[in-house]
């Protein structure tokens, strides 16, 4: 183990390692790196790196180790596995255009500006806001509500 400024040892890269944090769990990690100050960690089995000061730093116990066995441990592929694994069929082709665009109420002019909306938004291959503007088109009232709030009578 090399020596960091502090005269606390750095573990060796490969080693696995446990630090405990403010919440009283612990967390493992392979040392990946030491940069002179801190020492570089990556979760078992891959995830994320984190870092830590050598002084931080002890050995895992032996639950700990038991656990890094197993996230660490590949899961073999059995006969089972394989009989119930799908291969994709041949490929889907969808037309260039799945649905014409919306056609615009005559007369209405935030359905005409909604129409405008979605050209542009197809010519950028914007296809999700495209349809976006269609809803809006399609949802947007041109007749007088069936239900009206009552009048106050004078």
């Amino acid at each position: 183990m090399p020596e960091s400024d502090h005269s606390t040892p750095v573990p060796d890269l490969g080693t696995y390692m446990a630090a405990d944090t403010p919440e009283g769990r612990s967390r493992l990690g392979k040392v990946t790196a030491w940069d002179g100050e801190l020492v570089h960690l990556q979760q078992p089995g891959g995830g994320t790196v984190w870092t830590a000061p050598p002084a931080e730093l002890r050995r895992p116990t032996e639950d700990e180790h038991a656990l890094i066995r197993v996230l660490t441990t590949p899961v073999p592929r059995t006969a089972a596995t394989r009989a119930h694994q799908t291969y994709p069929g041949p490929p889907v082709v969808l037309p260039e255009r799945a649905v014409p665009p919306a056609v615009p109420t005559p007369g209405c002019a935030t359905c005409e500006l909604v129409a405008v909306w979605e050209r542009s938004s197809l010519l950028r291959h914007d296809y999700s806001k495209a349809a976006d503007f269609r809803v809006e088109m399609r949802n947007h009232p041109h007749t007088e509500p069936k239900l009206t709030l009552p009048r106050e009578r004078p």
